[in-house]
């Protein structure tokens, strides 16, 4: 039997995204969904979320959800262009086919944006995608820019004088 190290990682055929064909819910479901989380009370409210939320993290980690990035938004900059913070992280966000892809690129974008210097914060959000377009998320950059980015150290160089002088 072939253990993790034998294999190379390089010979591996890619993974291609498992997309689920029909993931429209039909008016009706949803209605009945949205009533059924209204009869239950506090304690199997918040069981019934845990158990989605189990559901969408076991669905996360047994197999590749496809996902496309639609828009990446940027909010806090107010002495940072967009620009700049867009042309760190914005293709890096683009590029990741899985949801999995995409919050192991958006960790590196923040690390990126943090070794700037400029910034005393950065959280980045997946936030769902329109309602029209199924499978697409917007990532939510907000940033906290830094009061005083610039620093710096300043030092003056003397050469040595033959004699000595004191001030009082």
């Amino acid at each position: 039997m072939a253990t993790a190290d034998d294999q190379n990682h390089k010979d591996a055929e890619p993974r291609e995204p498992v997309v689920e064909a029909s993931v429209e819910v039909t008016e009706e479901e949803y209605l009945e969904e949205e009533y059924l989380d209204e009869e239950l009370d506090g304690a199997a409210a918040e069981a019934a979320e845990r158990e989605k939320v189990r559901a969408v993290l076991d669905r996360l980690s047994s197999s590749l959800v496809g996902i496309r990035v639609h828009d990446v938004i940027i909010k806090g900059n107010t002495k940072t262009k967009e620009e700049l913070i867009e042309a760190e992280v914005a293709a890096l966000l683009r590029a990741a086919p899985t949801v999995q892809d995409l919050l192991r690129n958006a960790s590196i974008a923040c690390a990126r944006l943090r070794q700037l210097d400029v910034f005393d914060s950065v959280d980045i959000t997946l936030d769902a995608g329109p309602t029209e377009l199924p499978g697409t998320t917007n990532v939510v950059i907000e940033v906290v820019e830094a009061a005083n980015p610039i620093t710096g150290n300043a030092g003056v160089y003397s050469k040595p004088e033959v004699g000595s002088t004191v001030y009082d």
